[in-house]
């Protein structure tokens, strides 16, 4: 990959649409943009901040291509550092590839998967955390996962972890100070001052990864369960959360046999909704299957719908239910209330939900009481860790700091805090691994 080209991309989605953006960054992006571009009015020279009315135009046989705006951001005030050009023109994918095959010809490269967010990177605009979080802020499934993407890409992150970095490297100058001057009489050499920084550093990385896996459910999605004895109504209910009918509902018990998984909105949170089976007292075969999956998905969940049928008493299946579920989070719900209500435990009555899944008396109270209860445990601090990438790097480099506490000797304390400070490194970006960076570009789209 070379710095000096000049690359160009679609920076909008394929397809049709009303407007379509081409962009090109490098040293030859204005030199190549004169090249194809009749504006209305000719500038001396391109400024930051305008936008250029005009006409993009084959050099071969000036054939009119568009008519187009387009906008210069020149380096290193810009997206990637570099001369950025940005042409938005009418969103038909001929007119988008007639000019970027113009540019092609010209000397320009096609950009790769995430290459302008990279020279963004290596040039010094960008952290590898706030390039994480340009993919983030791309995909956010839900409004809370947008603000902690927004956050991270402002640098909130990156500014508690380069707290964390000087820390260490203040450490490191006491520390070393310590070795290369040992004879040095007004050198403090204090064993638990450097035990009682270290600590503190430690703390540091527990008060970030304390947050963590609230961080990573909010940015990859919850898990609600729908589970009940058969014919409970959790499909219907199923069915009403997500919005249509996406599970067959019939009266004769049995008729989920395989569990159902739909992604919803639940205020500003993103959840999988799952149905399931119901269980049965005695099970054999594609049923015992259907049971084994629902059981398996109890243990994964992070919240248990629990639903009863509230036109029946309970009986032995709900009672199982309830016993399995028990130590999980959980809401209960009575189902059917639209029907003569013939529940009678008031343990469950008092502390339940009571609905209609047919009717939607009341779902709309219930679906507020899954985001409150998702929400009850949510750690307020203002920015959480999001990714496994940052959850490792940090959980390392804290083993790193307890080995530095514990050492034996100071040089085995400065190997020790030297081997947390590549860690930390790694997570910003000021180390560089060509493997860590290309896995993590792949993910993006070209034309980012």
């Amino acid at each position: 990959m070379n710095p000096n080209e000049t690359i160009v991309a679609c920076a909008t989605p394929p397809g049709y649409s009303s407007i379509a953006v081409v962009r090109l960054s490098g040293e030859q992006a204005v030199s190549l943009l004169q090249k194809i571009f009749r504006p209305k009015q000719n500038p001396e020279t391109y400024q930051a901040q305008h936008v250029y009315f005009g006409s993009i135009v084959d050099p071969l046989n000036n054939d009119t291509v568009d008519t187009v705006l387009v906008a210069t951001f020149p380096g290193p005030d810009s997206y990637t550092g570099e001369d950025v050009v940005e042409i938005s023109c009418h969103g038909n994918p001929l007119i988008v590839d007639r000019i970027i095959r113009l540019l092609l010809e010209l000397g320009a490269r096609s950009a790769r998967r995430g290459e302008f967010t990279r020279r963004a990177l290596l040039n010094g605009k960008i952290d590898l955390i706030q390039a994480e979080a340009v993919l983030d802020t791309v995909h956010a499934t839900c409004e809370r996962a947008r603000r902690l993407a927004l956050l991270q890409y402002e640098g909130k992150l990156s500014e508690r972890i380069y707290d964390i970095r000087s820390k260490i490297v203040d450490i490191l100058l006491f520390l070393e100070a310590g070795i290369d001057f040992a004879d040095e009489e007004d050198v403090d050499h204090n064993p638990e001052k450097l035990a009682s920084d270290i600590s503190s550093t430690v703390e540091m990385i527990d008060e970030l990864l304390k947050g963590a896996s609230i961080g990573m459910k909010i940015r990859n999605g919850y898990k609600i369960l729908i589970t009940g004895r058969a014919n409970a109504g959790k499909s219907t209910l199923f069915n009403r959360m997500v919005g249509y009918d996406r599970a067959i509902v019939h009266e004769q018990p049995g008729t989920t046999r395989d569990f159902l998984e739909e992604g919803i909105q639940v205020g500003d949170l993103y959840v999988f909704l799952y149905d399931t089976a119901g269980i049965l007292r005695a099970a054999a075969g594609p049923d015992e299957i259907a049971q084994q999956r629902t059981k398996a998905l109890i243990h994964e969940a992070d919240l248990i719908l629990m639903m009863f049928d509230g036109s029946e008493p309970m009986n032995e299946e709900d009672v199982y239910l309830y016993n399995l579920v028990k130590h999980k989070p959980k809401l209960l719900i009575v189902n059917k209330i639209d029907l003569n209500v013939r529940l009678s435990n008031e343990l469950i009555l008092s502390d339940s939900i009571k609905v209609s899944a047919r009717t939607g008396e009341n779902v709309e109270a219930l679906v507020e009481s899954i985001g409150r209860t998702l929400l009850s445990g949510v750690y307020e601090q203002g920015v959480l860790l999001t990714r496994h990438r940052h959850i490792d790097g940090l959980t390392r480099a804290r083993r790193y700091l307890v080995d530095a506490r514990n050492a034996d000797t100071t040089e085995k304390m400065a190997y020790e805090l030297h081997c947390a400070l590549d860690e930390i490194g790694e997570l910003t970006g000021k180390v560089l691994r060509k493997e860590i960076l290309d896995r993590i570009f792949e993910e993006f789209c070209i034309g980012k």
